[in-house]
């Protein structure tokens, strides 16, 4: 089984670059992330993360001990909507 995700989604914590409403270019991108982590959801709705390499550690940390990050991540593992396989292969005409 495969997890469907195709939304974009936004966390109050992250500013959130959706690329289906507004193409960016990569030193865009970079520019923004220089200020803060950018979520950015590219065109399918899948999601990625940029910044400093630098501020990685420092975030990883911030958001270990965050209560109400690890309630989203409780909530997000819950999620259970899945597509079967034979439907993607099916779509695929594989």
């Amino acid at each position: 089984m495969l997890r469907q995700d195709d939304k974009c989604d936004n966390f109050r914590f992250m500013n959130t670059i959706d690329l289906r409403k507004k193409k960016h270019s990569i030193d865009e991108l970079l520019t923004m992330a220089r200020s803060e982590p950018l979520m950015i959801c590219d065109k399918d709705g899948k999601n990625y993360v940029l910044e400093e390499i630098d501020e990685f550690e420092k975030e990883v940390k911030e958001l270990g001990s965050s209560k109400k990050f690890m309630e989203f991540l409780d909530e997000r593992s819950k999620e259970r909507e899945t597509i079967p396989i034979s439907s993607i292969t099916k779509k695929l005409g594989i």
